[in-house]
């Protein structure tokens, strides 16, 4: 019972108080909601304390499909939909375990299946597989750092021409996502970095340790400084993203 409040207090914040007007904006809001058994039966819980899926006419709320078109493959891909759409992860709620344990389990054969689809749940919501360790940064509510050295620092005040005074980290630098290494002997292993930055304050010069294989001296390359810097931590390469009226909701790797 506790796993079920868990997705349904996920939907209550959306909602608000329960009513059938309120379920009916928030699926057509909402869209990824609109085909999915538990919110179907979240609903039906608020208004009449029982299953809506076992004891209420789905005709009676506008735009709902009926019982029948909810089963096979299509509530597969809708249980599919939901489930991936959960902030918490596809897998935190106890309904959703068997619907995404198939999807994996089937996405991971040497001959997957196709992807499964939710037929009914609206244009612009949907969601796709692709290939990425990294996350997109608008997720986080920031920007994708451009390639280059980049470092997290605050202005200071002003120097003696009047310029802005930047003190920041030691750089880092930002490939921008994954990126392919040649390992010295014809091959090539996969690395890579992904910083995620907010509040541009501007560039500094920064000086380095560089050789020319004989001596060392000292060099400086320009870095690009930022109120906010997050580096991301490598994940799977498997991910999928769900797209919620077009845009890019969350994405899940596996």
């Amino acid at each position: 019972m506790g796993e079920k409040k868990g997705l349904r207090q996920i939907i209550r914040n959306k909602m608000g108080k329960v009513t059938v007007n309120n379920c009916c904006v928030v699926l057509k809001k909402v869209k990824k909601f609109c085909l999915s058994v538990m919110l179907l039966e979240f609903c039906a819980v608020g208004l009449m304390s029982h299953s809506l899926a076992d004891e209420m006419d789905y005709s009676n709320l506008p735009g709902m499909p009926k019982i029948e078109i909810m089963s096979g493959d299509d509530r597969w891909g809708c249980e599919v939909l939901l489930c991936l759409a959960n902030p918490n992860g596809p897998r935190a709620v106890s309904e959703c375990r068997p619907p995404i344990d198939k999807l994996f389990k089937c996405l991971a054969k040497t001959h997957p299946c196709s992807f499964p689809q939710c037929p009914m749940a609206g244009e612009g919501n949907y969601a796709k597989q692709l290939t990425d360790s990294y996350d997109p940064c608008s997720l986080k509510g920031m920007e994708d750092a451009p390639v280059g050295y980049i470092a997290q620092g605050s202005k200071t005040g002003l120097d003696s021409r009047g310029r802005p005074k930047i003190e920041a980290n030691r750089s880092s630098y930002n490939y921008g996502g994954e990126h392919w290494f040649s390992d010295g002997e014809g091959g090539s292993e996969l690395g890579g970095s992904k910083a995620c930055v907010k509040n541009p304050i501007g560039t500094i010069t920064e000086p380095y340790q560089c050789s020319d294989g004989e001596s060392t001296t000292t060099c400086y390359r320009t870095v690009k400084v930022y109120e906010e810097v997050l580096w991301q931590q490598r994940q799977s390469r498997r991910a999928i993203d769900v797209f919620i009226d077009g845009k890019n909701w969350t994405r899940v790797h596996w």
